[in-house]
């Protein structure tokens, strides 16, 4: 069966309209939009009562991951009690109106299935809440873990997607994942610094990887280490206990703001911001991620990977995994005697290459989409964990 799909006007995605075509209804998610589709189903009587449980009941819970992003990346103006306080009304009235019209539109349309972009922010929010409460088929749209790639999941993304968890599902078959080959390229990430040299590293070193704070994989993935303040301090604090230790940090360059003007230097906690990641990665004696992925590219490189937050490849005998100060201390002390399943890695990364992620990207989507999402959809049989 072909799916109908239901998609919002996230710019993103604008390019799988016309990948789509017929099969493709594109919502425009403005406020105005919104009351004039339930003018059209239910008359202004519909329009009143929408408006009046959108100021009653401003939809909070749909926009708070806005809310959250907007404090983190402009702290001065958002976390204003008055200005975030407005900002985050407003959005909610507009989520609880978009809610609306959806769950009229989904209603109508008991066929058709909802294709969100991640879902985490509003309004992808909305769509994916709407959806789900009305056991609408779906599919979770974000950028795959190597270039070229989108990952397309019926249940999330990240450590919310049905990659399975299970080591057997890897080991217990005959059939070699990466028989069809492995990932030759990552992704080229640029230096946070820019026009700096390179800072020489030591010859032995942990690579740390930091993350974009106001991301989903921080937010909703990573519940001991909230920011990467404290993931400096826990990273510091970690070299004082291994003094046989040295810590090299990239800071993630999506990200604006930096921790290196607020922290104290240390001797053995390094930041390499202009520095490639690739030769990070490449030189490194192990890599400390919460849950990029840059793990996924350090194990393509055969290199040891401690994660400390929820990430779709934590899986038993790949990585080793930090919950708390006990659980990195136990992981550092391995890193000499401990290295991933060859077996393991070599088949993890094969099913994420060749049967799990789409090879394909925003803009240069493949001709037989509609076939594709109707396949992905069937990995709800993998939620093996």
């Amino acid at each position: 069966m072909t799916r109908h799909w239901l998609k919002l006007d996230t710019g993103v995605v604008k390019h799988f309209d016309r990948a789509l075509g017929a099969l493709s209804d594109s919502v425009n998610t403005s406020p105005l939009e919104s009351l004039r589709e339930i003018a059209s189903r239910q008359g202004w009587s519909g329009v009143l009562s929408s408006v009046g449980l959108a100021l009653r009941n401003p939809a909070h819970a749909h926009v708070a991951g806005n809310l959250d992003r907007k404090r983190i990346r402009l702290p001065r103006i958002f976390g204003n009690a008055v200005i975030g306080g407005l900002y985050g009304w407003l959005k909610a009235v507009e989520a609880r109106l978009l809610e609306q019209r959806l769950t009229l539109r989904l209603t109508d349309d008991a066929d058709r299935a909802a294709l969100i972009y991640n879902g985490s922010l509003y309004p992808e929010s909305v769509l994916a809440h709407v959806a789900q409460r009305l056991d609408r088929d779906c599919l979770f749209i974000e950028a795959g873990f190597f270039p070229g790639t989108l990952q397309i999941d019926p249940l999330g993304l990240n450590a919310a997607n049905t990659v399975p968890r299970d080591p057997c599902f890897y080991l217990d078959t005959a059939e070699d994942f990466a028989a069809e080959g492995l990932p030759d390229v990552l992704h080229r990430r640029p230096t946070k610094t820019k026009g700096a040299d390179p800072v020489p590293l030591p010859q032995h070193y942990v690579f740390v990887a930091f993350q974009v704070p106001s991301d989903m994989q921080i937010t909703l993935h990573s519940p001991w280490i909230r920011d990467m303040h404290q993931f400096h301090a826990e990273i510091r604090a970690a070299a004082d206990r291994h003094p046989d230790l040295t810590f090299v940090i990239k800071e993630h360059p999506s990200f604006p703001l930096s921790v290196q003007p607020d922290v104290d230097p240390h001797p053995r906690v390094i930041f390499a911001n202009a520095n490639v990641t690739r030769d990070l990665i490449e030189g490194a004696q192990a890599v400390i991620t919460l849950n990029s992925t840059v793990g996924l590219e350090s194990l393509l490189l055969d290199r040891s990977v401690i994660i400390l937050a929820d990430a779709c490849y934590d899986i038993d005998g790949l990585v080793l995994r930090a919950r708390d100060r006990a659980g990195l201390d136990a992981a550092l002390n391995q890193l000499n005697h401990w290295s991933p399943d060859k077996r393991l890695r070599k088949q993890l990364l094969g099913w994420l290459w060749n049967r799990y992620l789409v090879k394909a990207r925003y803009d240069d989507l493949p001709s037989d989409l509609a076939e594709k999402l109707d396949q992905q959809l069937t990995l709800r049989t993998l939620q093996n964990r």
